[in-house]
């Protein structure tokens, strides 16, 4: 899956068994090569009164606390034990290469540190099943930056494809099917299966049961809801909902550059996002902005914030963007243009359309720098 390789949106809704590994990547629709192997066979049905008991426990004591035993109508397993892999786990971390297939090195670049599998069973009998996977990171920006992989990726936020926000935790997301919940170090990734459902009733039941267990969850996970600093210092205004792309490693492929936040945005026509690197001290944030001025084509400006740089910034086949980035004290914002609303062999006129001009970015960079601190 993690959010850094990248996922796109595709197609949605695709029917699953019961594996999360290909439930996660139908929901959000992400680029082909991301999507996990085949699911395994279906899972069997419920016997009913399978919650008469109360429904199953999580044996593990440290996530224990984190799982409602039932939740509107579903309980859990009481047949099927939770799955602990990684720190303090009696299964390996690599575990986890068996259940996200193919996805496993991302979810250790943003630092996982531990993955508990769990699964709550219909108490009405059949064959419809709620699997969660609650990974612990090694820090509040990890696992943001895997949850904002899984809503955003290389996708586009304004597609009407983008899962919807939810309430719980610190930030929560809702797709066709599934779930996403972040707080503090944690991620859960909750899907609803019943391969007897087509798509708009399996979309309806999930409805029905993914919010409630998402809030439920988000009010019982440890650590701070607050967004990590460079998210948080993002502008409101504009933004498409749930857009915000955090990148834990060099934003933009740049060396030195660190790890920041992109906001995505709208205004009328035009697309633009919002860069966001929060560092240390003043110092360091001096020396971003002294490795940005240093590439290729790059221009001081003048007149922003406590100093400024223009450039052309161009990766891979892509066409490239322009970027005007300023800093003020230790965090260096910059506004840049949208690339997904980009193609090759754009006129002029069709580029002005969907673009703001260097005026117009140096006018929202202005304000950006001048705004008090979040």
């Amino acid at each position: 899956m993690a959010h850094s390789a990248s996922s796109t949106r595709g197609t949605r809704g695709v029917l699953l068994a019961g594996a999360l590994a290909a439930a996660l990547i139908a929901g959000c629709g992400k680029k082909e090569e991301e999507r996990r192997g085949a699911p395994p066979p279906p899972t069997p049905a419920a016997t009913p009164a399978a919650c008469a008991g109360g429904g199953g426990t999580i044996s593990d004591a440290a996530s224990a606390p984190f799982f409602p035993r039932t939740i509107g109508g579903f309980c859990l397993d009481p047949n099927g034990p939770e799955k602990t892999f990684g720190e303090s786990a009696p299964l390996p971390l690599d575990s986890i290469c068996d259940m996200f297939d193919g996805e496993c090195e991302i979810y250790k670049g943003f630092g996982v540190r531990r993955v508990v599998e769990a699964r709550y069973v219909n108490g009405a009998g059949g064959t419809a099943t709620v699997n969660v996977y609650l990974s612990k990171f090694g820090s509040t920006e990890g696992a943001y930056g895997m949850f904002t992989k899984r809503t955003v990726g290389e996708g586009d936020p304004a597609d009407e494809a983008t899962p919807r926000p939810l309430e719980g935790g610190g930030a929560a997301a809702m797709g066709v099917g599934n779930a996403y919940l972040w707080r503090g170090q944690y991620l859960a990734e909750i899907t609803y299966n019943d391969e007897a459902l087509a798509e708009a009733a399996l979309k309806s039941a999930s409805e029905q049961i993914l919010p409630p267990l998402v809030k439920e969850m988000g009010s019982k996970l440890p650590g701070e809801p607050a967004l990590p600093p460079a998210a948080a210092a993002l502008p409101k205004d504009n933004m498409i909902e749930l857009g915000i792309r955090y990148e834990t490693k060099d934003v933009l492929g740049i060396d030195g550059a660190g790890p920041g936040a992109f906001g995505y945005y709208k205004d009328a026509d035009k697309r633009y996002r919002v860069l966001s690197v929060v560092r240390g001290d003043v110092d360091q944030a001096k020396d971003v902005l002294s490795t940005l001025a240093k590439l290729q084509g790059a221009s001081r400006e003048k007149g922003i914030g406590d100093g400024a740089v223009r450039l052309m910034h161009k990766e891979g086949e892509s066409p490239a963007t322009e970027w005007i980035f300023a800093r003020v004290g230790k965090t260096v914002y910059g506004v840049g243009d949208e690339a997904r609303v980009l193609r090759s062999g754009m006129t002029a006129d069709e580029h002005a359309k969907v673009t703001l001009t260097k005026e117009e970015k140096t006018a929202r960079l202005k304000k950006i720098v001048s705004a008090p601190a979040p």
